[in-house]
């Protein structure tokens, strides 16, 4: 169940973080959703590696009210936002996306955020837009969208 707090910062924020494509996932954690019974709304990148087949950079499992429907089984970069992983330079960073719910956070919480965040794979991370099977059209719209949230270097 998705605590209250959370569930209102969300909603007030519009859920920005689920109008950027979805999350990509393992194998393993498609798996989870797709036992739970929810719809299968992913695409196949490699054996380990899917992403979320989202319309107009919306994530598929967002729910009207801005909730997630599958926020007990939600992937691991969900789980970790706003906190998330990039490569510069062949380096990897942790980021804080300035997002509501990031500036109310104590930073205990955003410690542990980006230790689970390590768990994210790698190939992953920097597989993001090279190795995608979203239109291009899409892909604009999530890079245009991602672009607008302003990050904080946490390494």
């Amino acid at each position: 169940m998705q605590d209250k707090n959370i569930l209102k910062i969300c909603q007030d924020c519009g859920a920005k973080c689920c109008k950027l494509g979805g999350a990509d996932a393992t194998n393993s954690e498609r798996k989870r959703i797709l036992n739970r019974g929810y719809p299968d709304h992913f695409l196949k990148i490699d054996e380990d590696h899917y992403e979320m087949n989202s319309k107009k950079a919306r994530c598929p499992y967002l729910n009207k009210d801005n909730s997630c429907s599958i926020y007990e089984v939600r992937p691991l970069p969900c789980r970790c936002f706003p906190v998330h992983p990039e490569y510069e330079n062949n380096k990897k960073k942790y980021l804080l996306a300035l997002c509501p719910l990031g500036r109310v956070l104590p930073q205990n919480i955003i410690k542990g955020l980006r230790k689970e965040s390590a768990k994210i794979r790698n190939h992953i991370i920097k597989n993001r837009f090279s190795h995608t099977n979203l239109s291009k059209s899409e892909i604009k719209v999530i890079i245009k969208r991602l672009n607008k949230f302003k990050e904080v270097d946490i390494r």
